[in-house]
């Protein structure tokens, strides 16, 4: 599984996890900001099919990671411009987790999450 971390001021790095659990949405008014921000350039965008704000428990360790179920799969160039829409919310040393889902990965997700963004079929 793909999964982009960004740890300031470096650029996302892909790093490969063996398994994630989706434990719920994460929500509250600074991530309903950046909801909003990340589904209007979604809109443009067009390669993102659904998008999630989740908790998620990385082999024992909870994050907070943006999840994507995308056209094209794994994509640093749409890391990098997610980061920087969250950099212009969130304080610099504060990051996001990215990750780019499967499709089995978005039904246990769509389980314990719903989308903040999907677009029209």
């Amino acid at each position: 599984m793909a999964f982009f971390k960004r740890n300031p001021p470096k650029h996302p790095q892909e790093i490969q996890v063996p398994h994630v659990k989706f434990c719920g949405e994460q929500d509250g008014p600074p991530e309903q900001m950046l909801k909003g921000r990340l589904a209007e350039f979604f809109e443009r965008d067009q390669s993102v099919h659904a998008a999630y704000l989740a908790r998620v428990d990385v082999g024992g360790q909870m994050s907070v990671a943006l999840c994507l179920k995308t056209r094209f799969g794994p994509d640093q160039g749409l890391a990098e411009k997610i980061g920087a829409i969250f950099r212009t919310i969130f304080n610099a040393q504060a990051y996001l987790d990215i990750m780019f889902v499967s499709e089995a990965q978005q039904v246990e997700l769509a389980k314990v999450c719903r989308p903040f963004f999907e677009l029209p079929e």
